[in-house]
C-alpha cells in the first residue's frame, strides 16, 4: 500500500506496527528498543530487572542495507512483566500501565542513547529513516504474521527525520501515524506533560499518541467522544444539536480544551485493548485527505490517504470518505463499528 504512494515519501522516515504478534506472550508487556550500543542495552536491561521480571530478550531480526544510511540502532526487545508493588516517587498503587508508560518516560529522557518505540502487548513497531520499502526490506517485515496492520511514510516538513520520530508513535498498545501539522503542539504538550507524559521524539504526533491514551484510558472516554474532544464541532454547529448533545458536546469542549488538535491532519490508531482495534480521523475541516473501505468479503478494512493504496490490495473494495471529525473504527471479529458518516454522539445514549 505504501509504495503506491511513492510521492508522499522522502526517505526521511517509515514504520509499520503489527498486532497480535506475539499470542504466546499476549499477556507480557513487549517493550522494543533502539540502542546506540551494548552498554546502553546493558543499562536498560538493569533497569527494568529493577522494576519488573524480564521473561525473555532477543535481538530484533534486521538484514544489513545498502541503501539506508548509517548508523543503525540495535533494535532489541524485552517481554516484561511489572513487579506487584508498583510505586513511582511517591506514586503509590499504579496501575501496570501507569508503571510502564512511567518506566517509558525515564528511559526515553534519561537514559541517553536509548529510546523505546513501542512497548503493548502482543504487538510491536518497526520503524526507521528511510523511505518504506527500505525499512521493510531492512527488518524482514514479511516474516511477521498478525490480526492487523498500520504503516505509515513521512515527508517530514517542520521536524527532523529520524529512526525514533518515524512512524508509527507508539505508547502501550496505542500507534499512531498522522498526516499533517499540529499547530496547537505547545498547548497538546501542556496538557500531556501534566499527566506525567514527556515529549522526546521531537515530532508533532508524540503528543496525539499520549492523548488517545490519557482520554481513553486513563480518563474512560468513549473513542467517539475523545475522537471529538481531538477535532471538535465549531460551536455554532454544535448549537444545532439537539440539547442533549448539546450539553456534552459544550462540556467536552470546554474539559478538555488542551486536547484540541489544530490544524490540518488524517489520523490512523491502532489500538490493542479490550479488541484489537483501528480507528481513522481526519480534522474538523478534513484538510488531509482520508478514505476508508471493506474488502468485497467485508473480512478486511482499510484506511489510507489515497483510494490507490485500497485498490492496490482490493481491488473491488468498497470506498468510502468519512465526515470531518467523525472516526470509523473497526474491530478485529467485531468488524465495522462506526463508518465516519455518522453524527458523533450517535448511540451514545443507548449503549
Amino acid at each position: 500500500m505504501l509504495t503506491t504512494m511513492s510521492e508522499r515519501e522522502n526517505g526521511l522516515g517509515a514504520g509499520y506496527a503489527c498486532y497480535g504478534l506475539f499470542p504466546d506472550r499476549r499477556d507480557e508487556f513487549c517493550l522494543q528498543f533502539f540502542f546506540d550500543d551494548e552498554e546502553v542495552k546493558n543499562s536498560v536491561e538493569e533497569f527494568l530487572k529493577d522494576h519488573g521480571n524480564v521473561t525473555k530478550d532477543e535481538r530484533v531480526f534486521t538484514k544489513k542495507s545498502t541503501t539506508l544510511k548509517p548508523p543503525f540502532p540495535l533494535v532489541w526487545r524485552f517481554f516484561f512483566k511489572p513487579v506487584e508493588r508498583r510505586e513511582w516517587r511517591g506514586n503509590q498503587k499504579l496501575s501496570e500501565e501507569d508503571y510502564v508508560v512511567r518506566l517509558v518516560m525515564h528511559v526515553n529522557e534519561q537514559i541517553e542513547g536509548a529510546f523505546c518505540i513501542s512497548s503493548g502487548k502482543d504487538m510491536a513497531v518497526f520503524k526507521g529513516n528511510g523511505y518504506s520499502f527500505e525499512i521493510a526490506d531492512f527488518y524482514d517485515i514479511q516474516r511477521y504474521r498478525g490480526k492487523m496492520w498500520i504503516s505509515h511514510s513521512r515527508f517530514p516538513t517542520n521536524s527532523p527525520g529520524w529512526w525514533g520520530g518515524a512512524h508509527p508513535i507508539s505508547i502501550l498498545d496505542w500507534a499512531v501515524c498522522h498526516n499533517g501539522e499540529i499547530t496547537s503542539y505547545g498547548v497538546n504538550r501542556k496538557f500531556v506533560e501534566m499527566e506525567g507524559y514527556k515529549c522526546t521524539l521531537l515530532t508533532d504526533t508524540e503528543v496525539v499518541a499520549y492523548l488517545w491514551d490519557i482520554l481513553v484510558r486513563k480518563h474512560g472516554l468513549p473513542i467517539n467522544l475523545a475522537a471529538f474532544a481531538m477535532a471538535p464541532w465549531y460551536y455554532h454547529e454544535i448549537e444545532q444539536l439537539d440539547p442533549q448533545d448539546q450539553k456534552l458536546a459544550t462540556l467536552i469542549r470546554v474539559t478538555y480544551k488542551e486536547a484540541f488538535l489544530n490544524g490540518p491532519f488524517s489520523i490512523l490508531v491502532g489500538r490493542r485493548e479490550p479488541e484489537i482495534t483501528m480507528i481513522a480521523l481526519a480534522d474538523r475541516k478534513k484538510l488531509r485527505p482520508l478514505i476508508v473501505g471493506r474488502s468485497s468479503d467485508e473480512g478486511m478494512f482499510f484506511a489510507a490517504s489515497e483510494e490507490c493504496a485500497i485498490r492496490a490490495i482490493e481491488p473491488n473494495a468498497e470506498t468510502w470518505t468519512p465526515n470531518a471529525g467523525s472516526p470509523a473504527i473497526a474491530q478485529v471479529r467485531n468488524g465495522i463499528i462506526r463508518d465516519g458518516l455518522e453524527s458523533p454522539f450517535w448511540g451514545e445514549w443507548n449503549e
